[in-house]
């Protein structure tokens, strides 16, 4: 069997992922539309191989402290969600 066609690793437990990733936003206007396209850090929650929460942080060219300020609290509060156990399953 090769590894293509292998089950996909389903991971136990809580983890984070963080990634730069593009987001396009379309301007609805009554001349034109226009579409931007912004930058961001992108922090996903996952547990037990499911994703249950993503927040996308928007990354700007020249950020101001208070920017920064609100990355660094993203990242704790994911890498505190991801170190707590989750809660135990009914007879467990």
């Amino acid at each position: 069997m090769s590894s293509a066609e292998r089950e996909p690793v389903r991971r136990v437990g809580r983890w984070v992922s963080v990634r730069l990733q593009q987001r396009d936003v379309r301007i609805q206007s009554d001349a034109e539309d226009e579409c931007v396209s912004y930058a961001g850090i992108v922090i996903a929650s996952f547990e037990n191989g499911a994703k249950v929460g993503e927040h996308w942080i928007p990354l700007g060219v020249d950020p101001s402290e208070a920017d920064d300020e609100q990355l660094i609290q993203e990242l704790r509060d994911a890498l505190i969600w991801q170190a707590r156990r989750p809660p135990k399953a009914a007879g467990e």
